[in-house]
């Protein structure tokens, strides 16, 4: 059987009832969420490291080159409309075998509702300069996979011209956001599934397309990104440059369960239990519906194109494969613990494909009866059961965004509106640091929070730079250098040592410390340890101000073994209080047998490197004595 064809004049309707949802709802939210902590970095031109940190070459390209001076929210918001539209299409046309125009229209809509409103889609687009760069990655991830995936006769130059382009499609959508090339691996799991269109000769032959593009793809993604670093003169510090370590993967397969009912209840995100109740319940009837067009595959033969225990096996493969798979994958493929919402807000697109694919075997295995079409409006409904719950569960996400950036803006001119009346201040010129982090009536959804741009431990704050003219960002510190209280409390905000600092607890200065360890070699500064801190501290800040790189203290257990690590980043700026300079990291107050001390230039590059036993500590005093 050959693809779907969609009429140009369906595509036209269906996109603009699409567009009369997404406006008001997602669009609206894009426009009025304002700015999160990253986002106002990257509105002051900072930490703009896409190919040279993350890799993400399309992505520097697009946001640091094409749209260097930035563009218009609608723009953006258009951007972002399409690509999610034009995924929607391409699943569809994959995922469904009947032609009827309702059924065609209803069927992009409730893809495109699915997709589009994901809770963790919602929180990618909150990135709003970033995130029609990343949805053109999911778009250009399927649209390679379509180009690959069998359809009637071709000819060899014609299919080796697809797989190249297919090829660079996939380069390019890595290029843009590594995991959302995830995504465009559905269409192959749709061809698995769908045993009434594909023998299963068609089927491993589009699968050995996909292993080799996905080679080339790899490949091309390498050189392209080193290109664009060589050609924009670049320096690579690449994120994650070294492999997973063995133990780390361990936990991450015993921990495998959690992790997916994590995934699929919304709980990345801390949802309510009345949608994570809700979300596994529907995605547990995605799986009976996977189960039952397996059994079909196997028991309806005759009347598929490659049925029986091979095709029901197809079937299972394909449709719980991507579900549970393709979100966890990148979980698995990155060195880190944790796994962030919005690196998988795809996973509504996955949903809807299988659930349509699925409902389509068994509406064909059941063609000529009249409950062939209800099985697939069933399909439908459940995926609409499923979006309209994610949309709602969305609407209080966006109005998070908005109240939050809102109160950050409110707080900021409040801040500088008291700072005007102290002496020395000049808003352009004085660095300022927070203390803390302000205390706010919660703003919850569940248990998700937005952070704050003065949520205690963000390190480039350029709120004062965007709307202050600020010189440089502020930064933020564990600790005062003189006893204050918390915001707007009088003394609160004050001066010291030319630098403008706002307490937004009531806390104490940093008390004398003894558990010390010098940084060694010719460097003059020493590792502290506080309760729950860590802190470098140097006579003067060039000290432990050491330019490129950063210093990381790994904790070791009586084997030697990392219990913990704390990274100073270079973009933590110091600070000096008391005659001395200091730099802060929250850490666990947590008993230790071995310090190592790094400067680290790269992942992979050391500067230098000493070791100590925790019973080498030393009050900070004698270390300076010595170096004095």
């Amino acid at each position: 059987m050959t693809n779907v064809r969609i009429p140009a004049r369906f595509l036209f309707l269906s996109a603009i009832i699409a567009a009369l949802f997404f406006l008001p709802t997602t669009g609206i939210g894009i426009a009025r969420s304002g700015f999160n902590p990253d986002e106002w970095r990257f509105e002051a031109g900072l930490e703009r490291v896409f190919a040279e940190v993350h890799g993400r070459w399309a992505t520097h390209w697009t946001h640091e080159v094409l749209f260097e001076q930035g563009a218009p929210i609608a723009t953006l918001i258009f951007i972002v409309f399409a690509a999610l539209f034009g995924v929607s299409v391409l699943i569809v046309r994959g995922a469904i075998a009947l032609t009827g125009s309702v059924l065609i229209l209803a069927a992009i809509l409730v893809v495109f509702l699915t997709g589009s409103s994901h809770v963790y889609l919602t929180e990618l687009l909150h990135y709003q300069t970033l995130a029609p760069w990343f949805c053109l990655g999911l778009l250009a991830s399927v649209g390679a996979m379509v180009l690959i995936e069998p359809s009637g006769a071709r000819s060899r130059s014609g299919l080796i011209l697809r797989m190249a382009v297919a090829a660079e499609l996939l380069a390019i959508s890595i290029g843009f956001y590594q995991s959302y090339v995830l995504l465009g691996f559905l269409i192959p799991a749709l061809v698995l599934i769908r045993v009434d269109r594909f023998d299963h000769r068609q089927c491993l032959f589009c699968l050995l397309r996909v292993l080799i593009i996905s080679s080339a793809a790899l490949i091309l993604y390498q050189l392209q990104r080193d290109a664009t670093i060589y050609a924009l003169d670049l320096k690579a510090n690449f994120r994650f440059s070294g492999g997973v370590d063995i133990a780390v993967l361990a936990d991450k397969l015993s921990a495998l369960y959690w992790i997916e009912r994590l995934i699929h209840s919304g709980g990345l995100l801390g949802m309510p239990s009345f949608y994570r109740r809700l979300f596994l319940l529907s995605v547990a009837a995605a799986c009976i519906l996977v189960l039952a067009a397996a059994a079909i595959a196997v028991f309806a033969n005759s009347r598929l194109a490659a049925g029986g225990w091979a095709g029901g096996l197809r079937v299972l493969v394909g449709g719980l494969g991507a579900l549970f798979i393709l979100p966890v994958l990148i979980w698995f493929l990155y060195p880190e613990p944790y796994l962030i919402g919005r690196s998988i807000g795809f996973v509504g697109f996955i949903f809807a494909g299988i659930v349509l694919a699925s409902a389509t075997v068994i509406a064909q295995a059941m063609e000529g009866m009249p409950v062939s079409r209800l099985v697939l409006a069933g399909g439908m409904s459940l995926c609409l059961v499923f979006g309209v719950s994610q949309a709602v569960a969305s609407s209080h996400i966006w109005l998070l965004f908005n109240q939050t950036a809102e109160r950050d803006i409110e707080l900021a001119d409040a801040i500088v509106e008291r700072a005007r009346l102290l002496d020395g201040f000049d808003v352009m010129t004085t660095p300022i640091r927070s203390v803390g982090e302000p205390f706010f009536p919660p703003l919850k959804f569940g248990s998700f929070q937005t952070p704050s741009v003065f949520h205690r431990g963000v390190d480039m704050n350029s709120i004062f730079q965007v709307r202050n003219g600020a010189n440089d960002y502020a930064g933020s510190v564990l600790t005062p250098p003189q006893a204050c209280m918390g915001f707007p409390a009088e003394g609160a905000v004050f001066m010291a040592e030319g630098t403008l600092f706002v307490c937004f607890e009531d806390l104490t200065p940093l008390p004398a410390q003894s558990t010390c360890f010098p940084l060694g070699g010719e460097v003059t500064g020493a590792l502290c340890y506080s309760g729950k801190m860590a802190v470098l501290i140097g006579q003067t800040c060039a000290d432990i101000n050491l330019g490129t790189g950063q210093i990381v203290a790994t904790q070791l257990d009586e084997a030697g073994r990392s219990v913990r690590s704390n990274q100073f980043a270079w973009q933590a700026k110091a600070t000096e209080m008391n005659g001395l300079c200091h730099r802060f990291v929250e850490t666990a107050d947590l008993p230790f047998s071995a310090l190592r001390i790094e400067h680290k230039l790269s992942a992979l590059e050391t500067a230098w490197m000493i070791e100590y036993d925790v019973k080498d500590a030393r009050p900070l005093k004698e270390i300076f004595y010595k170096v004095n």
